[in-house]
C-alpha cells in the first residue's frame, strides 16, 4: 500500500505518469477526465521580487484560471516551492470532487520537496516550520510531477508577468488574458 500521494491512477494519457525520457511527443500533456493539472513556476529578480506563476487546466486542455502573485523572496528553490503552493488561491469548490489534482513543475528539488512535506510519514513533519500542506489533504488523489522547462512555459509565462503585480484570470473567456498567453496555451493544446 502506497500512501495516497504516491499512488498512482490509470491515466488514460499515459504520458502524464511517464518519466521524462517515455513522453512520445514531449509536449504538455492534458490531464485525464477528473483531473485538474496546475502548472506552477516562479521566476526570481535581482530585487528580491518574485512573481509565482499557476495555469490551471482541465482534460480538454481548457484553462480555467491564469494567476499570479507578487512576493519578497531572493531564493530560487524556495519560491519554486512557495509558486507549487500558490495554486492553492486558484482553486474552486468543485474541484474537491475530482478524481485528483496533478501539481507539475519545472524546480526538480521543489517538486521533490512538495512530495515529500505532503507525505505524513516523512521526517519532514518532525519540524514545524514550513508551509502547511493540509489542505492537499482535501483532494481524494494529489500528483507532484517535475516537467522539463520547455513544458512549463504558460506558467513561466505567468510567473514573469506577476512580478509587476498580482492578477487572477479565470477561464480563457476572459478579456484581460494577454494574446501572448492565450498564444502559448494554444500552441501546448495543438502539440497535446
Amino acid at each position: 500500500m502506497l500512501p495516497k500521494c504516491y499512488s498512482m491512477p490509470t491515466l488514460e494519457q499515459w504520458c502524464t505518469s511517464q518519466p521524462r525520457g517515455l513522453s512520445p511527443t514531449g509536449s504538455w500533456c492534458i490531464p485525464p477526465p477528473g483531473w485538474v493539472k496546475f502548472n506552477v513556476d516562479a521566476s526570481v529578480r535581482a530585487n528580491a521580487v518574485a512573481g509565482l506563476g499557476v495555469i490551471a487546466r482541465d482534460h480538454t486542455g481548457r484553462l480555467i484560471a491564469a494567476a499570479g502573485t507578487l512576493v519578497e523572496q531572493w531564493d530560487v528553490t524556495m519560491a519554486e516551492i512557495l509558486a507549487g503552493l500558490a495554486f492553492k488561491g486558484t482553486v474552486q469548490e468543485w474541484m474537491y470532487n475530482l478524481d485528483g489534482i496533478i501539481i507539475e513543475g519545472d524546480c526538480r528539488n521543489a517538486i521533490i520537496w512538495l512530495q515529500a512535506a505532503f507525505n505524513r510519514l516523512h521526517k519532514l513533519h518532525v519540524q514545524t516550520d514550513g508551509p502547511d500542506l493540509s489542505f492537499l489533504l482535501d483532494f481524494k488523489q494529489v500528483i507532484f510531477q517535475h516537467v522539463p522547462r520547455e513544458l512549463n512555459q504558460p506558467a513561466d509565462y505567468c510567473a514573469n508577468l506577476a512580478c509587476f503585480g498580482n492578477f487572477n484570470w479565470r477561464d480563457s473567456d476572459s478579456r484581460d488574458i494577454p494574446p501572448s498567453l492565450l498564444s502559448l496555451l494554444g500552441a501546448d493544446s495543438t502539440r497535446a
